[in-house]
């Protein structure tokens, strides 16, 4: 392995549980780079990291413990020093203190923890909340002294400015000559800090020079040239049916030229009998042929068929505030001290803003569950709006996915057809929602949203924790939409897909950006 090479995988596949994850993946990172590695959710991205981790503590149990089978070569440069910032944290993750850091590291905390609108460091930690913990513990990540920094989706909890400051201190990070692997689901930050990328499908692994973009595209020409293939050999197997066909129906028609043939039956029925032999020879080759072709014809993934039944959406305005202020009890200041917004049935905006800023509360107060301690609000109650809310916390209250969609009055092909759409299909629908994904179950509200006819959608953080396939077809459903929605969103490339107007809040007020 080369001097500055610290990590190389040649032909490394893992299986977990008894379960393939990762097959035949090779990869090298190199001081100064950094490798991006997206793909769906459960497709092994953790484990890839988890593997690094143990391979760089020759933790050899790890395998053993977690039942993890490996195969091939990987090589973690020897003695250097590895930090890994995993997933999903607990309260005890992170053991140092602050009289632990140089004075240097103390004060660049200070700063990253104001960037990332965190206010306690880690000395607080029983105290924090999940997301307040993974922000501290992505803060002491990044200024760790190592070489290799191994991060499992670091900006989860981070907003637009956490996301900036996270994005720069790791271009420092790079220009000091440190090592990175980053899984991640932001499109934005894959394009703005890989060197390479390696995206994980279900078609399979891509490895591209550059970010999600370029990714993206291999993984686009992949999927039509194998469509391209597939049409071929779907092609050449029907000629093989045909021809077998053809040959077959010679020997049946000299069968029935016997029957009046006088003298020359005995001929006719030499040449059937040759005629039928050559007919089964041909189908033997003919089935032999497309087996042989049915087991190269590659694997292409149905296509996302977002067409959903248009209805009328008549253009009226939903919402209106007004100088609107509001502040929780016992909160100085107020949290919302001027607030004009207004909407359409027509209009498809964002609302960005710092974590804490008030977004969330911004939506409480259009649907009713809080209301402006200060200034003046209309609500058109004709308009159908409908509200997800972080999580989808309240929108589903029936255990099957499938019962939630019984008071819409559609028949229960209907509503399997368009969950099918969304790529929720078959007896999956029928399932309990604990099996669900969190991109499962935002794909099935924005269905459930579409055949409720709604007008307007409120939708908080919907891509929070989705992967990049998830986001992409919760972008296309939102683009067979017929009413109007205002979204809150980090997720810069998402914004920019699906919003036609930015509004920033910040210091109580909203503005257009």
């Amino acid at each position: 392995m080369s001097l500055n090479v610290l990590v190389n995988t040649r032909d490394l596949s893992i299986a977990y549980t008894g379960n393939t994850v990762i097959e035949g993946i090779s990869f090298s990172v190199a001081a100064g780079e950094l490798l991006a590695v997206i793909g769906a959710n459960g497709c092994g991205k953790s484990t890839l990291l988890n593997v690094l981790i143990a391979e760089s503590r020759k933790d050899r149990d790890y395998l053993l413990r977690n039942d993890v089978i490996m195969s091939g070569h990987i090589d973690v440069a020897p003695g250097i020093v590895v930090a890994h910032l995993p997933q999903k944290l607990r309260k005890n993750d992170f053991q140092a203190t602050a009289s632990e850091l140089s004075y240097e590291k103390v004060s660049i905390e200070a700063r990253l923890q104001e960037s990332f609108g965190h206010a306690g460091g880690l000395s607080m930690r029983e105290h924090l909340s999940d997301g307040e913990l993974q922000k501290a513990a992505v803060i002491r990540t990044l200024i760790t002294d190592a070489e290799l920094y191994l991060l499992d989706e670091p900006t989860n909890y981070l907003d637009i400015d956490g996301i900036t400051a996270f994005e720069g201190y790791v271009a420092h990070l790079k220009a000091a000559s440190k090592a990175l692997i980053l899984v991640t689901h932001d499109r934005a930050l894959t394009d703005n800090l890989a060197d390479h990328t390696i995206f994980i499908t279900a078609n399979g692994i891509f490895h591209t020079v550059g970010g999600f973009q370029q990714a993206w595209s291999v993984k686009t020409s992949d999927f039509k040239s194998r469509r391209k293939k597939a049409g071929q050999i779907k092609r050449k197997i029907r000629q093989l049916q045909q021809d077998r066909q053809r040959k077959a129906g010679w020997a049946d028609r000299k069968e029935k030229q016997k029957r009046g043939a006088g003298r020359a039956r005995a001929h006719i029925s030499t040449l059937s009998k040759k005629l039928a032999k050559r007919a089964q020879v041909a189908g033997r080759k003919a089935e032999r042929e497309m087996k042989q072709l049915r087991r190269t014809k590659p694997f292409v993934p149905k296509s996302v068929n977002l067409h959903f039944p248009p209805y009328d959406v008549k253009h009226r305005r939903v919402f209106a505030l007004e100088e609107a202020g509001f502040r929780y009890k016992n909160q100085q200041p107020n949290l919302l001290s001027a607030v004009t917004l207004t909407a359409t049935t027509s209009d498809k905006f964002c609302l960005m803003g710092a974590n804490g800023a008030g977004k969330s509360t911004i939506f409480k107060l259009i649907t009713g569950q809080l209301e402006p301690t200060a200034g003046a609000f209309y609500l058109n109650e004709k308009v159908r709006l409908r509200y997800l809310a972080q999580g989808l916390e309240g929108f589903f209250n029936k255990e099957r996915l499938l019962d939630n969609f019984a008071a819409l009055g559609c028949d229960e092909t209907t509503v399997r057809q368009y969950l099918g759409a969304a790529l929720i299909r078959r007896e999956k629908t029928k399932d309990l929602l604990g099996r669900f994904s969190q991109g499962e179950l935002m794909r099935a509200a924005i269905v459930h949203c579409l055949l409720d006819r709604a007008e307007f959608l409120l939708l908080d953080e919907p891509t929070s924790h989705l992967d990049i396939e998830s986001v992409e077809v919760l972008e296309r459903l939102l683009e067979s939409y017929q009413g109007g929605f205002l979204v809150i969103s980090h997720d810069r490339t998402f914004v920019e897909n699906v919003s036609e107007r930015l509004y920033l809040l910040e210091a109580g007020r909203v503005r257009l950006v």
